[in-house]
């Protein structure tokens, strides 16, 4: 079975070293990017990316925008997308400008390593039971061959 791609897009080299690593350690592969456009342009290119984690503050194109522009793009409409934010004084006005441009979930910089893990594993929960469908259908398919 493929492993799981995450995109994680973030500006501060720190925290994107130590997520990207933490993540690998858990057994995603990961695609990183630094701004608004590359975001964009991996989401569309390095197809299947399952989930996507994304910082509100970036260069070029903000996390809001670009989440925005993955909910109207054909093939990113359905990629769980997690928001992180340091700049959201209050979690409630986070949370609610997260549900306005589709998110799947948020979470508040800094955050613990498992509270993040346990967000993507709740956010590719619908991804992994199709999966499992996909791979049921295949061995009957093959059974029944």
């Amino acid at each position: 079975m493929q492993k799981a791609r995450v995109l994680l897009v973030e500006d501060d080299q720190s925290i994107l070293k130590v997520t990207k690593v933490r993540l690998k350690h858990e057994g995603y592969e990961v695609v990183t990017a630094t701004d608004g456009e590359d975001a964009l342009r991996k989401a569309a290119r390095e197809l299947p990316i399952h989930v996507i984690l994304l910082d509100v503050m970036l260069p070029k194109r903000n996390g809001y925008e670009v989440c925005r522009a993955l909910r109207q793009g054909s093939a990113t409409a359905t990629i769980p997308v997690i928001i992180f934010s340091a700049s959201e004084s209050h979690a409630e006005r986070l949370a609610d400008r997260c549900t306005e441009v589709g998110a799947t979930d948020w979470i508040k910089k800094p955050f613990q390593t498992t509270e993040l893990l346990a967000k993507i594993h709740h956010a590719m929960k619908p991804i992994r039971a199709g999966r499992r469908d996909e791979e049921r259908t295949g061995e009957e398919e093959t059974s029944h061959g």
